[in-house]
């Protein structure tokens, strides 16, 4: 127990290097904040963040009820959001640590524990301010029911599993595909598997229902799922290489971070898988058990070809077991052999979260990196001082175009709570977005001392950047700029 508290203290402590300089906060981060906001002034939700993939396709709320008492309490701080979903990722050690045991042993349990709390995926995963990654946490217990089920014939784990699968699914509806791994499951463990009373059936299916229950009334009353299934394409592909991808990723970022090297590190492991279901007879089912939890953490990517991290939440760590057990098994005999294999993963790993983890989230998971808070506090601290006081106007050109719900509400946050007001809008602002700000069209009625934010311009047409800076300088001019970070501030002056 006395390991296990320490790897999970270690855990925290790696999630929390580079805290607070790391937070990122963007357009997605404040929009759900906004929304967040609005439950606790009465405004319920039952459809969470809007969904890239569809108009008719939403997550859970859940996430917003997660954040609305973290920002009640901390003053809408969204480093307060940060901190907890870091401390919320590490939990993930202690549920490793669980699976590990009840699959094979201890030994294995606190190795696999170990992986986890260095593991560099997992802590982009923790730094990430949103809805997706938080279904580590969720897909873990839903394996850990299963787990309890097949391997301990305890007929609670069903439950266990009902309210993990339902958790996840309220974190994104693609993880309605975990059924395919569960239905895989009850297919190939159907000989050995226990025959649970009515009564836990009934309390797993409850469990299922109710965590479900957001999706069942929002369908009920606006029918978003049986349009979305009318009007989809027939047609149907799948997406072997890019499924390919995303294991020499699990490799990369567990082993070395070379992709020269992971198909090498695939053949070897495929070398080692295939000899120990040969010849380990007894360890075929505990490994098939994890075949089973990996590939269905592929699933989203064969069938989308989509290659955002968060869609396989947990499927690594049906590898990160696979090799604590291995250690395990060579530990007695090759102590040197096995302890290397130790180090180089926490080598790789220490070394990517050292490296790449202070400068936030990594541009495979957000398509707008450098948007952190830390420089975004400088950036307002600076645009204060200038202004000494006096009202100012802002613009900004941002990703999404012309939607300032970022710095609206970065200024009503730490430029009010810190300076006392707020300036007004004098850029084109799109209609519908959440945000406070005050938008004044009228050049002619801005005061005299302007300020132009330029977040980073990645995905930006340079033919409309261009523009932008051009029409700005028909109106104001440059006196002055500073950059912080990846972001940009120019202060201006009416001519």
């Amino acid at each position: 127990m006395k390991f296990l508290i320490a790897i999970f203290l270690l855990g925290i402590a790696l999630r929390f290097l580079y805290f607070p300089d790391n937070v990122y906060f963007a357009y997605d981060q404040a929009r759900d904040s906004y929304t967040a906001l609005e439950i606790l002034k009465g405004d319920l939700k039952l459809i969470g963040p809007p969904s890239f993939a569809s108009d008719k396709l939403f997550p859970g709320p859940l996430i917003f009820y997660i954040y609305a008492p973290i920002y009640w309490l901390f003053d809408k701080n969204p480093e307060a959001i940060s901190a907890f979903l870091r401390f919320f990722n590490s939990l993930g050690i202690l549920l490793t640590f669980a699976l590990g045991t009840i699959i094979f042993n201890k030994r294995v349990g606190i190795l696999a524990a170990l992986l986890f709390a260095f593991s560099y995926e997992q802590s982009q995963y923790a730094l990430f301010i949103s809805h997706q990654p938080q279904a580590v946490i969720t897909v873990l217990l839903f394996y850990l029911g299963l787990s309890w089920f097949i391997f301990k014939s305890n007929p609670k784990g069903l439950i266990l599993a009902a309210l993990g699968w339902g958790l996840s699914i309220q974190f994104h509806y693609g993880y309605i595909l975990l059924g395919i791994p569960l239905l895989s499951t009850i297919l190939i463990f159907r000989k050995t598997l226990p025959k649970p009373q009515l009564k836990f059936l009934l309390l797993a299916v409850i469990s299922l229902i109710f965590t479900l229950s957001t999706f069942i009334i929002t369908e009920a009353k606006y029918h978003f799922f049986s349009s979305y299934i009318q009007n989809s394409s027939s047609s149907f592909h799948l997406y072997p290489k890019e499924t390919l991808f995303i294991i020499n990723r699990f490799l990369h970022d567990i082993f070395i971070a070379n992709y020269r090297l992971t198909p090498f590190i695939a053949a070897v492991t495929i070398i080692i898988y295939t000899l120990i279901m040969i010849f380990k007879k007894a360890l075929r089912q505990k490994l098939l058990f994890l075949t089973i939890w990996f590939l269905g953490g592929l699933t989203p990517y064969l069938i989308s070809g989509v290659p955002s991290y968060y869609y396989s939440a947990a499927a690594s760590v049906s590898l990160l077991i696979a090799i604590a057990y291995l250690i395990s098994q060579l530990l007695p005999k090759y102590q040197l052999l096995s302890l290397a294999l130790l180090l180089i993963i926490i080598a790789n790993n220490l070394n990517q979260i050292m490296t790449i983890n202070k400068t936030g989230v990594n541009s495979d998971m957000v398509i707008q990196p450098g948007m952190l808070i830390s420089d975004q506090k400088k950036v307002l601290d600076y645009i204060y001082s200038q202004a000494s006081g006096q009202p100012f106007s802002i613009n900004t050109l941002t990703i999404p175009l012309n939607v300032n719900t970022t710095w609206s509400y970065l200024f009503q946050w730490y430029g009010k709570g810190q300076y006392g007001y707020i300036p007004n809008f004098g850029g084109e602002a799109a209609e519908g977005y959440l945000g406070n700000f005050q938008v004044i069209k009228a050049r002619s009625n801005l005061p005299t001392l302007q300020f132009l934010i330029i977040e980073p311009t990645l995905g930006i047409r340079e033919a409309y950047r261009d523009n932008f800076f051009r029409e700005e300088s028909y109106f104001t001019k440059v006196t002055e700029e500073k950059k912080f970070g990846y972001l940009t501030v120019q202060k201006r002056q009416k001519y």
